[in-house]
């Protein structure tokens, strides 16, 4: 396996931990008459025995199990409820046991069904034809870890494919037809299985990593017949850690006193390194009388248990690793990859091959849970190499590799001594903004493996996140609940989470993480609910930038800590709350974890900034030209990304058609939305960088000053004086405009093909569309830096869908566009908003927004809304369009963005607002000024009567529900109006899936 591809397949394997055991035993039914229900319960304790049991075992969960006295009432619960499993016993008084047993086979044929008897002779008085109506017949020797061994069989069985597919666990093979002792054996080894796994587990998982691991643990397959085990063999032969077996078992139907030594000889013949155990109650048996080097053991030893686990902590790779010679003679042992991995440097040749041999470094390395690496030592066979040395080096290459991965990867707990660029304090969540900073950390480093980008460095800036554990304590400490819920003032809960503490063990962690850095900080919100795929949260909470340059530490620590406060602050302002209540988490359930990041850009005197920022994302809701959605669309701009999130002016560009601006279609068109501004961070030493809020210590700057700091020349065009065409260069009088010529025209910095495989293998990983937040620092005399800042899930679609051709047949169209976010129906809407183009004044449309706000107000929840209007909805620029708050406009469910004279800007979907508009599944349909005549129905909306008229807005009541319908796939959209006063006819077809 190449470099590339471990890392690719060590990363999977991570993920996918939590993919395993799909199939899990949560409902069992047991059946059973009162007195045995009462011998197995103690004194109806059974269920909270199988719990400690379970506990004992380290395993997450147990099951529940209800009881049944009789069939018949057993069958009511069956068809009352869902179980999973069927525990029948021997005993019930209103039918025969098999009879019951046949008749839930029948009706439930997808229930596994398992007897428990008392003793061996009730097995013996059982049907021949036993094994075509239950699953399996287990003893009950009078201890509780029966129960997780029958469960756990089951689950192994089913299990075993998939997750050897997806995770390459391994297995063990154990072949025994007699009841009583497979009954024994089974809890035998998972108790051990379990116990080793959890004691060799990575120490620096934490505790929820830990129940994933827990998943990989090896699986076991229970044989009772040679034919049985062979499948399994042949079908997971790469997989098997070893082999438990009886000696004398069933064979072609025949029970075969040596059938145990044959399949022993049958896996030699394919794989002589598995590690093979045998079993007999026949004492003058010797395995090496029949050729075999393997271990044999008898029944009736007072030691068997012991031997049992010796076999396995020795054989099957849960001990230290014994370095031998070829005469099986100590040299040294190691505890851990680690001190293998030096071992391996200098021990003699001929113990390298002894052990290759007989693959035992496989088995060890996947005890520990490195099932990834495991499989790359077992693929090396013996014969691939005729030098010792070269295989040495290619052991050392794979452990390496992997090592090194694990430290780039993984995320560590923050000590000063630690020189990882992502760490955490304390155990709790990480918060969904810092778990996506988490995962971009993580796959980074195959993302450059695989794709080299010269002179570039690609990364996450150094990161500490501080866990929801600290929000926990923070807010009951300080008793601040009851208050946080209840005040609707967001500065008055600003100054009561001010005079609260923080705890002293993480105010000591961030004052020795200041000690090690004087780079500017982003003090970022990571809520639970922030940046999921499915909770709108994006944006709502507050986020601080600091210049940390005070040569007193203590003044850059209380910077930080006050930064700390606030945001936990905002966790209850009223704008997260508004969404919150339309979403089904109670507020209470929100929690706050912390992100401290480095600051991307360079200082320029008294101002700090990168080169650019952007925002990317992998669906383009707006695609044009040759583009296509599934290519996604970039938005990127000069200095801090505060320009694009805002939705000021920025340049929209598609990583596939660098060269296809449609917003700069003319000089015209350059002029009205090239960016003029840019953002900074104040380096000013003597003002309070949080005196202002969130955003008071960032200066909106005329890009002259980029011209004069060096950053202009990278992205920067001018319209000639002379000939008022677009030049290239700086050396030209004229307007200077932002049209990222060197990178999108000449290559200066390889960011579409950045964003490419950022975008493709983001997808890819997350398995959603992705949206990225990014920085760039271009640099002369260095290396050009491109950092990821954010990564998260993007919306696509989820709107409602339902059979709505009745209404639709009656209906006349109001609104139809190509340019449209969402998809499917919105059939709820009765409520219409509009700024009527004759009546709008751009100069008031702050004044605007606050009247919608009040409507909004009057409307609620109970009344969904259509609001139509010029201009771009939610931007930052009050001349751009209408700069609506979420709050104000909560109750929307649709929105139309009209283009009208001298007022047509391109819509900027890498903006908050959106995120969260297309979160809520809002329909948000664009019409371009040239298209309003014919897309959309003014003259209705003039002359519907209002209910209620405002100097600026006009709020229709309709007797019938609007009709917005929305094609996810090809932004396709249309509004109809069962109003008979509807003029617009449908004179055009749908577009197909529509």
């Amino acid at each position: 396996m190449n470099k590339n591809k471990l890392h690719n397949t060590i990363q999977e394997e991570e993920l996918h931990f939590q993919d395993l055991m799909l199939l899990r035993v949560h409902e069992i039914l047991l059946v059973a008459s009162s007195y045995d229900s009462f011998i197995l319960e103690e004194e109806g304790q059974l269920t909270e025995q199988i719990l400690q049991e379970y506990i004992g075992m380290s395993l997450n969960y147990a099951p529940r199990v209800s009881r049944s006295s009789t069939a018949k009432s057993a069958f009511n619960k069956l068809i009352k409820r869902s179980f999973d499993m069927v525990i029948i016993m021997l005993r019930i008084s209103d039918m025969d046991p098999i009879q019951f047993a046949e008749k839930i086979r029948k009706k439930y044929p997808k229930t596994p069904v398992f007897l428990l008897a008392f003793d061996e002779s009730e097995i013996k008085q059982l049907p021949v034809y036993i094994d075509k109506i239950i699953d399996k017949i287990f003893l009950w020797t009078g201890d509780a870890s029966v129960f997780p061994a029958i469960i756990k069989y089951y689950e192994d069985k089913k299990n075993i494919a998939r997750d050897i597919a997806i995770g390459n666990v391994r297995t063990i093979i154990l072949i025994e037809d007699t009841a009583r002792y497979y009954s024994t054996l089974l809890p035998l080894l998972y108790k051990e299985i379990i116990f080793h796994t959890k004691k060799l587990m990575d120490k620096s998982l934490n505790d929820t990593q830990r129940l994933l691991h827990m998943r990989a643990r090896p699986k076991i397959l229970h044989a009772v017949n040679y034919e049985e085990a062979q499948k399994y063999f042949d079908k997971y032969q790469m997989n098997i850690l070893g082999v438990i077996s009886d000696v004398k078992f069933p064979n072609n139907d025949k029970l075969d006193s040596l059938a145990g030594i044959k399949f022993a000889k049958y896996i030699q013949s394919k794989e002589d390194s598995i590690p093979i155990l045998l079993q007999t109650s026949n004492t003058k048996l010797k395995a090496t009388d029949h050729g075999l080097n393997t271990k044999l053991l008898y029944k009736d030893s007072k030691k068997l248990f012991k031997d049992i686990k010796f076999f396995m902590k020795r054989h099957l790779g849960f001990d230290e690793f014994i370095f031998r010679n070829n005469k099986g003679e100590e040299i040294c042992s190691v505890d851990n990859i680690s001190d293998m991995l030096s071992k391996l440097e200098s021990i003699p040749d001929e113990s390298i091959y002894f052990h290759a041999s007989n693959n035992h470094f496989s088995n060890w390395i996947a005890a520990r849970g490195k099932l990834t690496l495991a499989s790359s030592f077992r693929s090396i066979k013996v014969s691939d190499y005729k030098s010792n040395k070269k295989r040495r080096d290619k052991y050392i290459e794979l452990i390496k590799d992997d090592l090194k991965y694990d430290k780039s990867s993984k995320i560590s707990i923050f000590d000063k001594a630690n020189t990882s660029n992502f760490m955490k304090i304390g155990r709790g969540s990480l918060g969904g903004k810092a778990r996506g900073l988490a995962f971009a950390n993580s796959y980074i480093k195959d993302l450059k493996d695989n794709i080299s980008f010269k002179n570039v460095i690609i990364n996450v800036p150094k990161t500490l996140v501080i866990t929801t554990d600290e929000f926990d304590y923070f807010m009951n400490n300080n008793k601040l609940w009851d208050l946080a819920l209840t005040i609707n003032d967001n500065s008055k809960l600003i100054d009561q989470f001010q005079k609260a503490d923080l705890s002293k063990k993480t105010i000591d962690f961030i004052l020795d993480f200041l000690k090690e850095t004087e780079t500017p900080l982003a003090i970022r919100s990571s809520s639970l609910s922030e940046d999921s795929q499915y909770q709108p949260l994006s944006g709502m909470y507050s986020t601080f930038m600091i210049p940390n340059f005070s040569k007193d530490i203590n003044v850059r620590l209380n910077h930080v800590l006050e930064a700390i406060k606030r945001i936990f602050a905002s966790t209850f302002f009223q704008e997260p709350k508004s969404i919150i209540d339309k979403t089904v988490q109670r507020y209470e359930e929100e929690k706050m974890a912390i992100i401290i990041m480095e600051m991307v850009g360079k200082k320029h005197g008294k101002y700090f900034y990168p080169t650019f920022s952007g925002v990317a994302q992998s669906y383009n809701y707006y695609p044009v030209s040759h583009m296509k959605r599934r290519e996604g669309v970039a938005f990127v701009a000069l200095g801090l990304g505060k320009t694009v999130v805002d939705g000021d002016k920025s340049l929209r560009i598609s990583p596939y058609y660098p060269n296809i601006l449609p917003q700069y279609y003319s000089i015209r068109s350059i002029i009205e939305n090239s960016q003029n501004n840019f953002y900074a961070l104040s380096m000013d030493l003597a003002k309070d960088p949080l005196k202002n809020g969130e955003s008071g210590n960032l200066s909106c700057l005329p890009i002259n000053i980029a011209e004069k700091d060096g950053e202009l020349k990278f992205l920067g065009s001018v319209i000639s004086e002379n000939d008022n065409n677009i030049r290239d260069s700086l050396n030209y009088d004229g307007m200077r405009v932002i049209t990222f010529s060197s990178v999108l025209k000449y290559n200066r910095f390889p960011l579409c093909d950045i964003l490419k495989s950022i975008l493709k293998s983001g997808e890819l990983a997350l398995g959603c569309p992705i949206e990225v937040e990014f920085a760039v620092n271009l640099n002369d005399n260095s290396l050009d830096k491109f950092s990821i800042l954010q990564i998260k899930p993007m919306v696509v679609g989820g709107m409602k869908r339902s059979n709505d051709e009745e209404h639709a047949k009656n209906s006349k169209m109001l609104c139809k566009s190509s340019s449209v976010l969402g998809d499917g129906n919105i059939l709820d809407i009765k409520n219409i908003l509009y700024i009527d183009e004759e009546d709008f004044d751009r100069s008031k449309t702050k004044n605007i927004a606050n009247d919608i706000g009040r409507i909004n107000k009057e409307l609620g929840e109970e009344n969904p809304y259509l609001i139509i209007g010029p201009g771009r909805w939610g931007t930052a620029d009050p001349w751009l369009g209408i700069p609506v708050s979420w709050k104000q406009i909560s109750n929307a469910k649709a929105i139309i963005e009209m283009g009208i004279e001298n007022l047509n800007p391109d819509p900027s979907f890498g903006s908050h607002f959106f995120q969260n508009i297309t979160s809520l599944h809002i329909g948000y349909f664009t019409i371009k000024k040239q298209d309003c005549e014919k897309n959309i129905d003014l003259n209705w909306l003039r002359k519907t009567k209002s209910f209620k008229k405002t100097k600026y807005i006009k709020w229709i009541q309709l007797q019938s529900n609007l009709i917005v319908k929305i094609n996810g796939a090809t932004g396709n959209g249309t509004i109809l109006s069962q109003d008979e006063n509807s003029q617009l006819e449908m004179n055009e077809e749908l577009s197909p899936g529509i």
